[in-house]
This record gives C-alpha cells, sequence and structure tokens, in this order.
C-alpha cells in the first residue's frame, strides 16, 4: 500500500454541520443574557433578608460617636434653616457634598429602608452618587438626614428598578397608611405613607420641610419605563406615639413581619423566580443537546 493510501481520511465539518453549531451558540447566548439579569434578580431578592440581618447584629456592637451626632444635628438645621441645595440624584453629576463628618467613610451604610408592603429592604447610604444608588437607596443632598424630629423631612432616592435588582420597582404601588420603617443602629423610627405626588425634576420646593411634621419622602423615576422626565414622590409622616407603643416588646424583625405584601409584589417575586428556574432547566437543555450532536458524527 501506497503512503497516500495508509492515511486515514480528515475529519471535515460540512456546511450544514457548521450552520447547526453556530445557530446552537446563538440560542444559547439568548438565553443567558436574560437568564443571568433574572438569576441576579433573585439572588439580590433572597440576599436583601441576610444583609439587613447582619446589618442588625453590627449595630449591637456599634454606638454614634459625637462628632457624627453633632454633625448630624449642624447638618439637619441648615436643612430647617434653608441653607441647603437640594440635588436631583439622577440628573447632577458634579457637586460639592456637605457630609463634613462622614468625610472618612463616605460609603458607610447610614441607616436602613424596610418597607414591608413591597418587600424592600436596602440600606442608606448618604450623598446619592451613582454607586450609592446601584447598591441600594440614598439620602438626597440638601434635605434632612434619616434620624426623625419635628420640622424634618429627609428624602430618600432609589432606583425604579435595576438591571441587577429590584431596587423601587414597585414603590408607586403603596398605599396610603402603608408603614414604612428606618433602623438607625436598632433606633426604628416608624412612617406612614399619606400621598403620592408625581413633580417635574426642578420642582424641588414641594421638597422642603413642613413646620411641625416628621416626613419620610421616597423618590424614584417616573414612568418606570425610560425616559422619565418626571418623579414619583411617596410622602410618609411619623407615626403617631400610640401606634409605636404597640411594638414595645417586639424585635425590629418582628414589626416588619407584621405587614402582609401587595399582591403585584408577590406576582412579580413569583415570576422572576419562575422565569429564573424555567430559564436555567432550558438553558441546560439546549445544552444537552449540543453535546449529542457534537458527539454524533
Amino acid at each position: 500500500m501506497t503512503r497516500k493510501q495508509e492515511e486515514k481520511p480528515k475529519y471535515k465539518i460540512s456546511k450544514n454541520r457548521c450552520k447547526k453549531i453556530v445557530g446552537y451558540m446563538l440560542i444559547l447566548t439568548g438565553i443567558l443574557l436574560p437568564l443571568s439579569a433574572f438569576t441576579s434578580l433573585s439572588i439580590n431578592n433572597i440576599k436583601s433578608n441576610g444583609e439587613y440581618d447582619e446589618y442588625i447584629e453590627d449595630t449591637k456592637r456599634q454606638s454614634i460617636d459625637e462628632d457624627e451626632r453633632n454633625g448630624i444635628e449642624s447638618y439637619n438645621k441648615k436643612v430647617m434653616n434653608n441653607d441647603q441645595n437640594i440635588v436631583d440624584p439622577f440628573i447632577a453629576d458634579e457637586y460639592k457634598v456637605e457630609y463634613d463628618f462622614y468625610k472618612k467613610n463616605p460609603d458607610k451604610v447610614f441607616a436602613y429602608l424596610v418597607i414591608p408592603a413591597i418587600n424592600v429592604k436596602k440600606p442608606i447610604r448618604l450623598d446619592a452618587t451613582y454607586d450609592h444608588l446601584a447598591n441600594g437607596v440614598a439620602q438626597i443632598d440638601g434635605t434632612s438626614l434619616p434620624v426623625g424630629g419635628i420640622g424634618t423631612r429627609t428624602v430618600i432616592a432609589g432606583h425604579r428598578g435595576w438591571y441587577r435588582d429590584v431596587m423601587l420597582l414597585n414603590l408607586g404601588e403603596l398605599k396610603k397608611g402603608d408603614k414604612v420603617y428606618i433602623n438607625r443602629q436598632g433606633n426604628i423610627l416608624e412612617y406612614v405613607v399619606d400621598d403620592t405626588e408625581i413633580i417635574r425634576p426642578s420642582e424641588w420646593e414641594r421638597l422642603k420641610p413642613i413646620k411641625d411634621k416628621d416626613m419620610l419622602t421616597l423618590l424614584s423615576c417616573h414612568p418606570k419605563r425610560p425616559p422619565s422626565p418626571y418623579r414619583l414622590l411617596v410622602n410618609c409622616v411619623r407615626a403617631e406615639k400610640d401606634e409605636l407603643s404597640r411594638h414595645e416588646n417586639k424585635s425590629d424583625t418582628k414589626i416588619i413581619k407584621t405587614t402582609s405584601k401587595n399582591i403585584t409584589v408577590l406576582v412579580t417575586e413569583i415570576f422572576i423566580y419562575v422565569i429564573t428556574l424555567v430559564g436555567w432547566i432550558f438553558f441546560f437543555f439546549v445544552i444537552l443537546k449540543f453535546k449529542k450532536f457534537l458527539l454524533n458524527r
């Protein structure tokens, strides 16, 4: 036999087979891109409970130093005297913040926002920067710090959904009477939803403190889908003392569980979990088919 005859013919990929391989790759990519987003949403939704529990445990070992306490009081006095300018976190890029008492650790979690009705547990940071809003919610510079007090009005901003987190997607589902909590190192401030408003970004006079009221305003873009030229405000007032007395012997975790979730929120969560689960099952099914196709020469 000649040398040519002894050589085994090399395996060649046909055009049809090549097209099928490319097709499988495109299908897998098409599944994986949205699936990664839904997976992040599911993981972050589950993680939020654990992170909040960690915050509760960590703050038990911490105390507020005198400089920080004085800085907070000084800042809130400036706001009450109209010495602070309110900054829109969604359009302002460069501005100087006034948190002198927080300069050493500007990314530190100041408090926690808990909204049982829409299943929100997010860390509050000072200064609504891009990074802070990507990892929770943030107090808007120029508004009162979230420590409560008559004549104060803290404004907490958050995205109306993020590529890896639900955030304040269901903010518009809050109704009058729903409870909103701020946990500041074990000190729980209870607020009650009073009303909602839709304003333009230029209407910042609508966020000024109201005399004789202790207020919390939640702010996000409106509508949900971009472009979002307006701002949705959910205005809350501090709960009366007789309402708070019901929780005197309860831990903060039990207080949070006293409110049931909104039906829309439950449907949204179930939808995300189901899509994630079905998506991964389908993804691995396609991989197995692809593997079988490659082995079948």
